[in-house]
């Protein structure tokens, strides 16, 4: 079993009392790469956005964010403007831990949701931890996930949240391997929630056939309602000049419906919060 509890958190949750589902959980999701901070983006650069960034979610109020790119200082920043949330995860580990060391952080609001066990692995062969030191360390991409328990129902659900490499081919279809392999070990009836920046297009690229094939299916797809482009990586400007394609998705599987699924192009005269634009998804867990 890969999972690993939280110390002391499952004693709290049990000793509170619990109000039983009636009925589905509804749950805003979002998915974010945030743009790293440590890159001359000129007038985009973190310190001219990063307000956006914060009011851009603070507006949508997801209960459970799912960030690509983030550093060190993004989520310092972002946790001191956000105090209705706490987040886990831990760097990948470049450069022997200093310099460029992504984050792929779940935060989720702590006054509704628990984290009642929580991991991170690395989509390598050693998915333990990053192997080496200095400059040979591992690059290798990371997972982060947990589950959650929802404490007015009692109902949990779990988040897994990663950022695929560029490289598309085996290099990406092994990581997808990977993380539906770490789904595969959970309990058969369990409510989860994929995030993550896949860099691969979806409908049309291996990656999203592979991820898709079993036990997830793609919110945008099966969602009730949609709306936004359907594309994502806007480079700082408007829908109409971004890429083709959805790289940045949230995959759900077990007993979850979606209610609908937004590509939030939000901005301030012209300046965008990210490089991408974040996707919503608003969800209901049903009963297990």
């Amino acid at each position: 079993m890969f999972l690993a509890l939280v110390p002391g958190l499952i004693v709290c949750v049990c000793c509170n009392s619990v109000v039983k589902a009636e009925g589905p959980l509804p749950l805003g999701v979002m998915t974010f790469n945030i743009r790293t901070s440590n890159i001359d983006d000129g007038a985009n650069g973190w310190v001219h956005r990063k307000a956006l960034m914060v009011d851009t979610i603070a507006r949508h109020a997801p209960h459970v964010l799912g960030l690509q790119e983030a550093l060190a200082d993004q989520i310092e920043y972002l946790s001191e403007a956000l105090p209705e949330y706490r987040w886990l995860g831990v760097d990948r580990g470049l450069n022997g831990g200093t310099g460029l060391s992504e984050y792929t952080p779940i935060f989720y609001r702590h006054a509704e949701l628990v984290p009642i066990e929580s991991g991170n692995f690395w989509l390598s062969s050693t998915p333990e931890g990053p192997r080496g030191s200095g400059r040979r360390r591992n690059v290798s991409r990371i997972v982060t996930w947990a589950q959650f328990h929802h404490v007015e129902t009692g109902l949990r659900f779990y988040v897994f949240n990663t950022h695929l490499t560029l490289r598309r081919g085996p290099r990406q279809l092994e990581s997808v391997r990977m993380i539906t392999s770490r789904l595969a070990t959970l309990p058969a009836d369990s409510a989860v929630v994929v995030t993550g920046d896949f860099n691969a297009v979806a409908e049309m690229s291996d990656t999203w056939k592979a991820a898709t094939a079993d036990r997830l299916r793609d919110a945008w797809v099966v969602a009730m309602e949609r709306s936004g482009p359907p594309r994502t990586s806007g480079e700082f400007g408007p829908p109409a000049d971004a890429p083709d394609g959805r790289i940045d998705w949230i995959l759900v599987g077990g007993p979850v419906a979606v209610r609908s699924v937004e590509t939030v192009v939000v901005n301030d005269q012209g300046r965008y919060p990210s490089d991408h634009y974040p996707v919503l998804a608003q969800i209901e867990v049903q009963e297990q």
